[in-house]
């Protein structure tokens, strides 16, 4: 009996194993060991990405939370305990204002529902195939190519007295003199936000239509379903995951509307964003940390009430 004495070489016998140890082997020998320690290769995995959330999301929540309770003085604050600044925003004014927002978030969601899921069901289902689907829903992207503050002066020029849509009825004789209920109105406001937010709703629908498969839109057809049935039972179970999120993006982002309603609302609304921005100015910044607190602390429980309700884990079920 023969004995085959050849030496198998590292990278050899990894890749005997089918594993490629190749870039160890071309390591310096004192820094072989560093690679192999899983406890060293997992803090170098996970320490990044932990002190990136600790500095840019843990650390400015707390500080909301801590100036919250600070001692608001005349010209700062100092740091301590006390509840005044929550005892302030629950005033007539501020928490009436809370709740306009709350309303107005809501309203914003149903109405990007409303406007985004046929779009997005056009994209996403009916001309899922066609080249021309994704240049096209990159039109809704193009506005925000532009300054967001340049996005709502627009609307004056549009709005206005003098603007294009006033312009054109007077011209065709719709009416005889300007609307101006159009610009510095609640309706102003409402619109531009619905034009500014919709696309927030229109893309995460979008993908997850998308990722529906064909053979499961044909099976419906198949059997009979009718397109309104297919929608019911397959579609919006399917893309619910994306009508998730994008309502809460539109909602999240109606929360921390400030701009809109002093530009175009003519002090006919007003949004809780707006009045943290005032308390700012004012150098208020503990009565601005309670109400970003509140604010923040509402977004959170509405999220945990809808998984109580609904159950993030039924989310897409058919």
């Amino acid at each position: 009996m023969s004995y085959d004495n050849s030496e198998t070489t590292p990278v050899e016998h990894s890749e005997s194993r089918g594993v490629d140890y190749a870039p160890q082997e071309r390591l310096p020998s004192p820094l072989r060991p560093l690679i192999d320690n899983d406890r060293l290769r997992f803090g170098l995995e996970v320490v990044p990405w932990l002190a990136l959330f600790t500095f840019f999301v843990f650390l400015p929540l707390a500080a909301i939370f801590i100036w919250s309770v600070a001692i608001e003085e005349p010209f700062g604050m100092e740091l301590g305990f006390t509840l005044d600044n929550y005892r302030n925003f629950v005033d007539s004014y501020r928490l009436s204002v809370f709740w306009t927002t709350v309303k107005e978030g809501l309203l914003q969601v149903a109405l990007a529902l409303l406007f985004g899921f046929p779009i997005a069901y056009y994209a996403g289902i009916r001309k899922r195939h066609s080249p021309y689907t994704f240049p096209l829903l990159l039109l809704f992207a193009i506005p925000f190519l532009t300054s967001y503050i340049l996005r709502t002066l627009s609307w004056i020029a549009f709005l206005g007295s003098d603007g294009v849509i006033n312009t054109v009825l007077m011209m065709v004789g719709l009416i005889s003199e300007p609307l101006g209920w159009l610009l510095y109105s609640t309706f102003a406001v409402r619109l531009s936000l619905m034009a500014s937010y919709l696309p927030f709703m229109i893309f995460p629908a979008w993908l997850a239509m998308s990722r529906i498969d064909d053979e499961i839109l044909q099976a419906s057809a198949d059997i009979g379903g009718s397109p309104l049935a297919t929608v019911r039972h397959i579609v919006l179970p399917l893309s619910l995951p994306g009508l998730v999120i994008g309502s809460v993006f539109v909602f999240v982002g109606v929360l921390g509307e400030s701009v809109v309603p002093v530009v175009l609302g003519g002090g006919n609304i007003s949004l809780v964003a707006t009045v943290i921005d005032n308390a700012v100015n004012s150098l208020r910044l503990p009565l601005a940390s309670a109400i970003s607190a509140i604010v923040l602390l509402f977004a959170i429980g509405l999220v945990l009430v809808w998984d109580y309700v609904f159950g993030l884990d039924k989310v897409g079920e058919i």
